[in-house]
């Protein structure tokens, strides 16, 4: 097997159809995403970091609250953050593994970034140091389920997808399921957590994410004999069937505050 590239080596992040992956992803996330931002009380004036700012719809939501001016929006790829400018916001090409800090924060937000580098919990502790006292760290990550999975094809595409992603990205789909822990090793205090199930119900928003990201590691999948293309296939036929529903995709919110 390939060595592993992390996620930007590995996804052409640059895309349309990417672009529209992320556009779902927003949909599906941003009530759960935004509710868990409510439980700070942001106000104006406070200093905000969105890790990881895809499409940007986070990094809106706080200058909302706090002021476009007192936003930053990072990512490895900026390819769909240039709207974010006209609000105020600094959008930077960060790496947050090595870069220098961006700043000192009240808030720091992070979705769907840590669950993709190997080196998450030194990541989770640069984070932390990055807040000002009595700032606030929100982290999001996903776990799949797929031995909850009523489709036996659904299964077998969703285990290919951790599959894969374990090995040519980095990432650990189990490391979720730890939180808060992540973060009280971080030295942040009053940590607490909450998951979120939703049902992937055939046609829905969800099911046609799940598909759009298995496709992300489709060509490696089939080439390397993980799983063939029928089997796929069924997978996205069942994606798209208003009969299927499945519940196996968890994401669990934590946070901590300096």
């Amino acid at each position: 097997m390939p060595k592993t590239v992390g996620w930007n080596g590995f996804v052409d992040t640059q895309t349309q159809a990417e672009y529209e992956r992320l556009s779902l992803l927003e949909q599906i996330f941003d009530p759960f995403s935004l509710r868990n931002l409510d439980r700070f009380g942001i106000r104006p004036g406070w200093r905000c970091l969105e890790v990881g700012a895809g499409a940007g719809s986070v990094a809106r939501r706080m200058a909302e609250l706090a002021g476009g001016e007192h936003v930053v929006a990072t990512d490895l790829s900026l390819k769909f953050l240039g709207p974010l400018e006209e609000l105020g916001i600094t959008v930077l090409r960060h790496d947050i593994t090595a870069d220098p800090a961006p700043g000192e924060f009240d808030l720091i937000h992070a979705r769907f970034v840590l669950d993709h580098l190997a080196e998450r919990e030194a990541v989770l502790k640069r984070l932390a140091s990055w807040l000002r006292p009595g700032g606030w760290l929100l982290v999001e990550m996903a776990t799949t389920l797929p031995e909850l999975s009523s489709d036996p094809d659904v299964r077998r595409s969703m285990e290919t997808l951790g599959l894969v992603l374990s090995q040519r990205v980095g990432t650990d789909p189990n490391f979720a399921r730890t939180l808060p822990l992540p973060l009280e090793h971080a030295g942040l205090v009053g940590c607490d957590s909450e998951g979120l199930i939703m049902p992937a119900r055939g046609g829905s928003p969800l099911a046609s994410f799940l598909r759009s990201t298995t496709r992300l590691v489709e060509a490696h999948a089939v080439e390397h004999g993980l799983i063939t293309q029928d089997v796929l296939d069924s997978a996205y036929s069942t994606y798209d069937d208003p009969t299927f529903v499945d519940y196996s995709w968890m994401t669990i919110a934590a946070w901590g505050q300096r």
